[in-house]
């Protein structure tokens, strides 16, 4: 005996208008997480407190490779001696927390950037980097160093090449203090450790190891090394003219002690 099958429900007629929401676009997942994304970053930025106005008499000599981008976050080759990145860095690449922990100093001192980096070498690297500022409700970058050679007479003693490169860096933010001279205090934030420039320091350069952070390249600016750089700007330490040679011997000997403790054909920034 066969059993019937129940009657189909009958289908309410819509008058050809449709489900109510099939005019919507079908679901995207990444622009979803793009928008919420976009949504967390505008929280973020409402939550921060608002910078002060800017204070040209303090200044920030700002590095980006292991102070913003921790080492190995982009690509580098070496062009002319000169340790460049391959490609633009994304926002994604720059550390989170180096970020606001620069935008601290910035909020505490009311300092302004200067691009201290080889980032400052091309237009296009100067401008991926106030991007990223400006992304982080910070001023970008209102000024940046010359570009030196490195020393000859430093090249002929055969020294590591860390210490060159620190020299000339020191050579260059001292050039562009002396063409501001309305600068009262400053600070360079740079995973270079200033005891090498200033352990070869020729006549005209500042000593820079006593105003300068530095970072470990790895880890960026952390909140202590921020904590550091308010504390040189609010109150600049400074070095008689009398305590120099001193300076420049404790330099020296802090040099040696980082060359002997680097292993056999490798130097102080491999």
């Amino acid at each position: 005996m066969s059993r019937k099958r129940p009657a189909p429900e009958p289908v309410e007629d819509d008058g050809g208008l449709g489900g109510l929401y099939d005019f919507l676009p079908p679901p995207d997942p990444e622009k979803d997480k793009a928008t919420e994304a976009k949504a967390r970053k505008a929280e973020a930025a409402a939550a921060r407190p608002k910078l002060p106005t800017a204070d040209r008499s303090r200044v920030i000599f700002l590095d980006v490779d292991g102070v913003l981008l921790a080492s190995g976050s982009v690509e580098m080759i070496y062009i002319d001696g000169v340790m460049l990145p391959v490609r633009a860095a994304r926002e994604a690449d720059f550390n989170r927390g180096a970020l606001e922990n620069l935008r601290k100093v910035v909020e505490q001192t009311g300092a302004v950037l200067v691009l201290s980096s080889e980032w400052r070498r091309k237009e296009e690297m100067r401008d991926n980097i106030n991007r990223t500022l400006i992304a982080q409700d910070m001023p970008g970058c209102v000024d940046f160093t010359p570009v030196f050679a490195p020393s000859p007479e430093l090249i002929k003693q055969k020294l590591d090449q860390a210490i060159i490169w620190a020299e000339r860096r020191g050579r260059e933010i001292s050039s562009w203090l002396k063409q501001h001279k309305e600068v009262k205090a400053w600070v360079a934030i740079d995973d270079i450790d200033f005891s090498w420039a200033d352990s070869v320091k020729v006549t005209g350069t500042q000593l820079i190891k006593h105003r300068s952070v530095a970072t470990n390249p790895k880890h960026c600016i952390t909140e202590k090394d921020a904590e550091e750089a308010v504390r040189i700007l609010l109150n600049p330490p400074v070095i008689a003219p009398g305590e120099e040679a001193e300076a420049i011997a404790a330099a020296k000997y802090l040099t040696e002690e980082a060359l002997s403790k680097i292993a056999a054909g490798k130097g102080l920034m491999a």
